[in-house]
């Protein structure tokens, strides 16, 4: 079964979509509670002091990945349990 949903199209298209919508929402949340609205230019000026900027974009990407990748495991499985 495994096997079958990592081989999918559709499960890799599920990850990619819920991975995304996960970073943007993560994101524009931690962004208020950090700075209490919208500061872009504070914002922009903390990620570059000392190339923190690299660390702020593989997080997000590594945990929009992994975040995917498992809720799309869990809907490719949850529709092939109730396809049977």
């Amino acid at each position: 079964m495994l096997r079958a949903i990592l081989s999918s199209k559709r499960y890799w298209l599920t990850v990619i979509y819920v991975g995304l919508g996960f970073v943007i929402i993560f994101s524009v949340i931690e962004h208020l509670m950090q700075h209490g609205g919208i500061a872009f230019d504070s914002f922009v000026k903390e990620k570059n002091n000392n190339g923190q900027w690299v660390r702020y974009v593989v997080s997000r990407v590594v945990g929009g990945l992994l975040y995917g990748m498992i809720m799309g495991y869990y809907f490719e499985l949850k529709k092939r349990k109730s396809n049977r």
